[in-house]
């Protein structure tokens, strides 16, 4: 990529949305304040979408028109949640990774309205994956961590989420009580057999706090095994059908201590350290893979708060190694990289009076990739923010806010960008019940590092770089993103339930869309049959996208009764369309985004028994879709997937609880037809593997 500094441009929505900043004042989208919901929120239990108070009782004093879901500790315990993914499935919105042809995945392979991954924080603090997209350390925090996580759906300059749409910010926990030490212990086993298939599952959790004035402390720590045995099936146009069996052994280790001082009543230091360790070897026939991915992560900050106004000043240390050995009779391949990260930020917070309110900031960030088969990567990130709200009726809200940001990279590319990216948010309550949010941004989406990395991941399984299985890689040509996006949500909400209608449409230039394609070892293009070539998917930059869909969220919940009978019900349907116009002028659809999802959860307790228990099931639809550069149309078929689990709680605080994952679950299956003639090219199937963890807690 040739060294381009492209100006500062503004379009015509930039326009439109600048010319009110005169008459707002800003606001950050995602509250990270330890004030827990009014109670009307809280007897709900259930994800809730955090719909703003009737204008005569606010229960924020953040003033905001960007709605906000929270995830409480109380709702992922009591739901039987064993990870962050398992409380963000109920969340509407988020298509999250399933058991595919290119292996499960993490945070990372989670998806946002048909778009890309949401931005992940803890305690505010963005945190990356692997140097080639791998685990973070988000994969491994556990809810015996967890205070809450705040859900911020539409976009936020306060937290680069412009492009994105979606902010996760988990807060860590404090101590539940005044006590020097308290904390609890967990163990967990699991085992799914069947003639083709197996999965041992070993969990070792524990999480210890406490407060002496003023000092507040932490240590949480946990240890995971998981050895697995599963069969792929494919056949190809010759009626050639193959089982490969795949033998998987992953261990991963997290340590989390965290300590805080309290200068004052107003002031205070925290600081937080993250190790994780995540090893996974896999073989499958002739072919021997070993993974590793460990990383440190270290956050410091200082907070002030004195009534409506703070200020926060962050500084993070991260360092991350992450290697890839593949040994088989085809190919030999090592990859070792390492990725080292350093950023500073200062977040401000000024309440003028009870209508108006800004909120401004800026975030400066270094990080270095070095790889041992690729160029070293560069990259240095400089913005500010302003975001404001003005509250300029009893029932209508304004929010308007602009980021600036600046990026230089060097080494691998030579490439520096800046771009403005201004967000318009406006909220009308019609009563206490009802209320409509709209929002409109623009922003600029530049690539991940790892996706700018050449270097070729090889997949697993024996049929690794066929078309329905091909490797990996970067693409060091790609470029930034640019969206411009409208949003607008009707709810109808009250302490018992409600529903949420969303629908959104954003137009995308340059849209990245991974795409296959059959290249030789110098990633030049191959013809189709060179035993020296291999399919290879990366992100390409297509001409025009445009993605639109609607989404309907809906909760019902009853109250702890007399008799100690407590009831939710949850459901939501997402659609999403993403449509392409290639270069040539012809349109398809994106090949994997399907058309909709959805889910529904069901949760009972019974107080007097101390039993609480949970279902949660989700639908994907089959989907046919064509593949960029090939003449073939891949069809993914329909998936079913159901979660259920059950708690019981004894005396002198122990519990128990039966975790059942993947019941009644379809395989995943892809099939590669001729785009003409409709003949069979591939077919490959996964197994889906039903898996069952029986845990017990200690809490001391």
């Amino acid at each position: 990529m040739q060294g381009v500094r492209t100006p500062l441009k503004l379009t015509t929505l930039s326009y439109a949305l600048l010319t009110l900043s005169s008459t707002v004042w800003a606001a950050e989208s995602v509250s990270t304040s330890t004030e827990q919901p009014q109670s009307d929120v809280q007897q709900m239990e259930a994800i809730t979408f955090e719909v703003p108070a009737a204008p005569f009782k606010p229960k924020d004093p953040d003033i905001s028109a960007v709605a906000k879901t929270i995830v409480t500790r109380d709702e992922m315990l009591k739901f039987g949640d064993q990870s962050i993914s398992d409380a963000l499935r109920r969340a509407a919105g988020f298509q999250m990774p399933g058991q595919g042809p290119r292996g499960a995945g993490g945070s990372g392979g989670m998806r946002f309205r048909g778009g890309g991954a949401p931005v992940f924080l803890i305690n505010g603090e963005p945190v990356q994956g692997g140097p080639r997209g791998g685990m973070s350390v988000v994969d491994s925090i556990t809810p015996e961590m967890i205070e809450r996580i705040e859900i911020t759906k539409q976009p936020s300059v306060a937290q680069a989420s412009v492009a994105s749409s979606a902010v996760i910010n988990i807060i860590l926990k404090e101590p539940l009580n005044g006590t020097r030490l308290s904390g609890s212990f967990r163990a967990g086993y699991g085992l799914a057999k069947s003639n083709t298939r197996e999965e041992e599952r070993t969990s070792l959790n524990f999480q210890m706090d406490g407060r002496s004035d003023p000092w507040i402390y932490s240590l949480s720590g946990n240890q995971m095994w998981n050895d697995s045995t599963s069969v792929t099936r494919t056949q190809d146009a010759t009626g050639t059908n193959k089982s490969q069996k795949r033998i998987n052994d992953r261990t991963s280790q997290m340590l989390t201590p965290r300590v805080e001082y309290q200068l004052d009543d107003q002031q205070k230091l925290v600081a937080e350290m993250f190790y994780r360790n995540n090893e996974n070897e896999g073989s499958s026939g002739s072919q021997v893979q070993k993974d590793k991915n460990d990383s440190f992560r270290l956050n410091t900050r200082y907070e002030r708060k004195d009534k409506g106004d703070s200020d926060k000043v962050r500084v993070s240390i991260e360092q991350q190694n992450e290697s890839e050995l593949t040994q088989s009779p085809r190919l030999q391949s090592y990859i070792d990289e390492q990725i080292n990260e350093y950023g500073f930020a200062y977040d401000g917070v000024r309440k003028l009076d009870a209508k108006k309110q800004i909120k401004f900031g800026t975030d400066l960030r270094a990080s270095e990739l070095e790889s041992n088969i690729t160029e070293t990567l560069d990259e240095r990130t400089y913005a500010a923010y302003v975001e404001g709200s003005w509250k300029y009726t009893d029932r209508q809200t304004l929010t308007l806010g602009v980021r600036q940001e600046w990026l230089d990279r060097s080494g691998l590319v030579d490439y520096q960008d800046q771009h403005l990216s201004p967000v318009l948010a406006h909220r009308f309550d019609f009563d206490e019940h009802w209320s409509l949010q709209t929002n409109l941004s623009q922003a600029y989406k530049n690539p991940r590092s790892n996706q700018l990395m050449p270097t070729i991941s090889v997949s697993t399984d024996s049929d690794s770089g066929s078309l329905n299985n091909p490797d990996r890689g970067g693409n060091a040509n790609l470029k930034p993103e640019k969206i411009n996006a409208y949003e607008t949500t009707l709810g109808y909400n009250t302490p018992a339930g409600g529903v949420n209608i969303t629908g959104f449409y954003r137009e995308i230039n340059d849209y990245i869309e991974k795409s296959i394609q059959y290249e030789n070892a110098s990633g030049s293009a191959c013809q189709t049959g060179d035993s020296n070539c291999r399919y290879v998917e990366r992100p390409y930059n297509q001409d025009n996208a445009t993605t639109y869909g609607v989404e309907i969220a809906g909760r019902y919940a009853l109250k702890q009764t007399e008799n100690g009978h407590s009831f939710m019900l949850n459901a939501q349907l997402s659609t999403v369309r993403a449509k392409i116009e290639e270069d040539n002028g012809l349109e398809r659809l994106a090949s994997d985004v399907a058309p909709y999802s959805a889910s529904a959860g069901l949760s009972y307790n019974y107080q007097p028994w101390r039993i609480a228990s949970s279902v949660n099931l989700n639908y994907t639809p089959e989907y046919t879709r064509a593949l960029s550069n090939e003449p073939y149309n891949r069809t993914s078929n329909e998936r079913v997937n159901m979660d259920l689990s059950l708690t019981k709680r004894f005396d002198q605080d122990w519990s128990a609880s039966i975790n059942a994952r993947n019941i009644l679950s379809t395989d995943y299956k892809e099939v590669l037809r001729e785009r003409d003639t409709g003949k069979l090219y591939q077919s490959r199937i996964n197994e889906a593997i039903p898996s069952f963890m029986f845990t017990v807690e200690k809490k001391f």
